[in-house]
């Protein structure tokens, strides 16, 4: 693990009961686009498009949990992972949610608990089927891509 994630998020350390969650999101992106996915069943997102990620395991750094996620629910692993940010919010409960910037080469696939899956560009990801915190994601993520090309 490298020494800014474990200075961030020590190895061992998993999913709090403290009323903290830890999740991850993942920009998963081939030379089509970013992938996008639909639960079969989520109570937050309902049907809405969304990006990969979820809660933690506990006991696996961010970045071998948001590998596993990304293979569990797009089916392909990830050839780099970068860590672009750590967010925090406090909306009922404390979450900290790290965002991954994800090469993939293999076409991905729906994995369990996912009813579909899509690979678009960037501009038509944020279309008005997408959740509205997927869509925000993807905006700050295309600010952080147009600054890294200029």
């Amino acid at each position: 693990m490298p020494e800014r994630e474990k200075a961030i998020f020590p190895r061992a350390v998993g999913r709090s009961s403290g009323g903290l969650e830890l999740r991850c999101v993942i920009f998963a992106r081939n030379d089509d686009g970013i992938v996008l996915i639909r639960h079969r069943r989520d109570p937050i997102v309902r049907d809405a498009w969304t990006l990969p990620g979820g809660v933690l395991d506990y006991g696996m750094s961010p970045r071998d949990s948001g590998g596993r996620i990304l293979m569990d629910q797009a089916g392909v692993p990830a050839e780099t992972m970068r860590l672009l940010t750590v967010e925090s919010s406090s909306q009922g409960s404390w979450t900290l949610a790290f965002l991954w910037d994800a090469v993939i080469r293999k076409a991905p696939v729906a994995g369990a608990g996912i009813a579909e899956l899509r690979v678009e560009p960037i501009e038509k990801c944020l279309a008005e089927d997408l959740d509205l915190l997927a869509r925000m994601q993807l905006e700050r993520y295309r600010g952080l891509e147009l600054e890294e090309t200029a």
